[in-house]
């Protein structure tokens, strides 16, 4: 795995898990949706310090009831693959 990718469907869901995560010490960065990836916002979240399992129990937590999906990176045949886990 080289990172987990969250992607959101509403910008304010987007804000609300980064802000989340970030109080549960897990450091994001928010960046554009890959193309292949995207659902409606074009937002998501890049996590690289934390394995995917406690990521989408990290997810599951959050008060907020965000909707989006989750990803795992990994290295494929012509680059970069994606894996959806949630």
């Amino acid at each position: 795995m080289i990172y987990s990718l969250i992607i959101f469907r509403s910008r304010n869901d987007a804000l609300a898990m980064r802000k989340y995560l970030s109080s549960r010490g897990v450091m994001s960065a928010t960046i554009n949706a890959p193309r292949s990836l995207t659902q409606s916002c074009g937002l998501a979240l890049k996590v690289q310090s934390v394995s995917s399992v406690s990521l989408v129990g990290l997810i599951k937590s959050c008060p907020a009831k965000v909707r989006c999906s989750v990803y795992q990176a990994y290295m494929g045949q012509g680059g970069i693959r994606y894996s959806l886990l949630i």
